[in-house]
């Protein structure tokens, strides 16, 4: 093994704070920039049926979506994309993109590269503890707010499941 020095970050599951988002959506920011020297961010999320993103591009990173558990749809540029467990997408920076979890709970792993989308993450949620409340309100202007500080531009409310495009 060679000698890494102070590039290796390990973090622990008990040890992360998870950030409550829109709907049931808990965040678990596995690796930030803080972690990575800013190359990417590993971030690890739990949805429930219905919960969206808005229609957004982000400027500076590129995104890939890992559905480990449920079933997610993905609106990426002018397509729709079913995406059940064991589906990835890849996605550019400055691709308009959305997801929604169709499944009653679905898991995913979200990678970013560089890093900053872990920051907005942090900047836009909600710090929870155990599972999500069953009833809560979401501030949408937390998300609004934060997004253009981290170069993300909101487009739109998260698309229909009739949404125009190829499937």
């Amino acid at each position: 093994m060679s000698d890494l020095g102070g590039a290796v970050a390990v973090t622990r599951q008990h040890e992360r704070r998870k950030l409550l988002w829109a709907g049931g959506t808990i965040f678990d920011i596995v690796l930030g920039g803080e972690h990575t020297g800013g190359s990417l961010a590993l971030l690890d999320q739990w949805g429930s049926q219905g919960d969206a993103t808005p229609l957004h591009i982000h400027r500076r990173e590129a995104e890939v979506f890992y559905v480990l558990d449920g079933a997610v749809t993905a609106w990426v540029g002018d397509a729709v994309r079913e995406m059940p467990a064991g589906s990835a997408v890849y996605l550019p920076a400055a691709l308009p993109h959305a997801i929604r979890v169709d499944s009653p709970r679905a898991r995913i792993l979200t990678i970013t590269t560089p890093a900053g989308f872990s920051d907005f993450v942090r900047e836009a949620g909600v710090v929870v503890e155990g599972e999500a409340p069953p009833i809560w309100e979401f501030d949408l202007q937390r998300i609004m707010t934060a997004a253009p500080r981290h170069d993300i531009e909101i487009l739109g409310p998260p698309p229909g499941k009739h949404s125009a495009g190829g499937r």
